[in-house]
């Protein structure tokens, strides 16, 4: 995934991480986000529905390919930025859209097959895929450079 790395004056408060320079390809350069995650210092780290699927999915580091308009190199470290509506729209998108779908194709379901449960299964099953399908496309085509981060800061220098 290519990112934009211009800084936009926001009026909201931003969402900010931090990252680091890996390496450096022509005008981009590719960075890493540490994953962070509670589970390794919350008590409840073995009964958490977050701890599981973390260790199933382990804790590897997300690569982004920004455009390297601030001359960064391999071992910089950033801070990146996104709008806080930005990171809300996406959780809406993200779980929202399929739950909904979910929902309907049970309703659905329920409505015209009454109480059959294979089919109830089936509809919502169908229906949360749907609403996946379908929050992609509208963060594709209608939000997707909301939802690009931005260079706030590179080795403790602000950006734009």
């Amino acid at each position: 995934m290519v990112v934009d790395s211009v800084v936009t004056h926001y009026n909201d408060c931003m969402i900010e991480e931090k990252a680091v320079v890996t390496g450096v390809v022509g005008n981009l350069a590719m960075i890493e986000v540490q994953r962070k995650s509670t589970c390794s210092h919350c008590e409840l780290s073995r009964g958490c529905g977050t701890g599981a699927i973390g260790r199933l999915l382990g804790h590897r580091n997300k690569p982004l390919t920004i455009s390297n308009k601030y001359d960064l190199k391999p071992g910089d470290r950033v801070v990146l930025g996104m709008p806080d509506k930005a990171f809300l729209k996406a959780s809406l998108l993200i779980y929202g859209m399929p739950l909904l779908g979910m929902m309907a194709g049970g309703l659905l379901a329920q409505w015209l097959f009454g109480s059959s449960e294979m089919v109830t299964i089936i509809l919502a099953t169908t229906g949360f895929a749907a609403g996946l399908a379908f929050s992609a496309n509208i963060a594709k085509r209608r939000f997707l450079p909301q939802f690009n981060p931005v260079i706030l800061e590179s080795n403790g220098e602000p950006k734009g």
